[in-house]
């Protein structure tokens, strides 16, 4: 007697899955835009996308793999979160700057991207134990998705407003010297050392895409800049030298090293 057997397939993903990958996603987002915002202005990005290029591309691959394979994949992106969150933790002060755009979408991104793909990986892994598979976003995790995606998106086109209206903009007329602030450095006449004279009036402009700082505490100058902004920056009678700095890519003002954007301003 012939004997028919049934055998059945098992569908969907367990639950979680889909937060995990959207949380590394996002991580992966963050990095295209730094990216594509250093090429667009022209940025050196010989050093940097040493640092990009993995940002972008492992948690893309590890999003793809927690989504097509079992826990051995989930485990592995639950590690690449979690390098993410320790790495990158600093972009969360990108969400103090609204109204610089490439900052606030990285801090708004990357920690929020890690927590969430760290939440939705052990989610999936215990789910996955209990064979609990979902064929589409259903319940909680479709509710959390839904409300992740609208804050960001939601978030992101209010920073964006926020950079175009709040560019400033100065007549470089009125000023005795010019700075240019570019690729995180300070540049007056191609140096990267500023002279000015005492009394001087200088016409500073931020060529970056991200939000930096003029600032020489001994004397009392701390002008911030978002991107594409220009100011006019009075620099008092004081003879010396000083270390102007920017304050959120400047780690120690008082002996910054090379990695940081710090440089001299010699008073005449």
């Amino acid at each position: 007697m012939d004997t028919d057997t049934t055998r059945t397939t098992r569908v969907g993903v367990p639950s979680g899955t889909r937060l995990a990958t959207l949380g590394l996603l996002m991580i992966s987002a963050a990095g295209a835009i730094w990216l594509v915002a250093g090429m667009i202005w022209g940025l050196d990005l010989g050093e940097s996308a040493g640092f990009l290029i993995p940002t972008i591309v492992l948690p893309a691959v590890a999003a793809f793999l927690v989504w097509r394979f079992g826990t051995w994949a989930r485990v592995g992106g639950l590690v690449v979160a979690l390098l993410a969150l320790g790495m990158l933790w600093f972009t969360a002060f990108g969400l103090l700057e609204p109204d610089s755009f490439f900052d606030f979408v990285g801090g708004l991104l990357v920690v929020p991207g890690a927590v969430i793909a760290i939440v939705g990986c052990v989610q999936a892994i215990r789910a996955g134990r209990r064979d609990d598979l979902r064929e589409r976003r259903e319940g909680g995790e479709a509710r959390a998705i839904n409300v992740i995606l609208a804050v960001v998106v939601g978030l992101t086109v209010v920073s964006a407003v926020m950079t175009f209206v709040g560019r400033s903009t100065a007549d470089a007329t009125q000023a005795d010297a010019e700075v240019s602030i570019k690729d995180f450095t300070f540049e007056a006449g191609g140096a990267e050392e500023v002279t000015v004279a005492g009394g001087d009036t200088l016409f500073v402009a931020n060529d970056d895409p991200f939000h930096h700082t003029f600032t020489v505490e001994e004397l009392g100058i701390d002008v911030q800049f978002g991107p594409s902004s220009q100011e006019l920056i009075e620099i008092p009678a004081q003879p010396g030298t000083y270390t102007l700095y920017c304050r959120p890519h400047t780690s120690n003002p008082d002996a910054p090293t090379e990695d940081d954007m710090a440089t001299t301003l010699t008073v005449g």
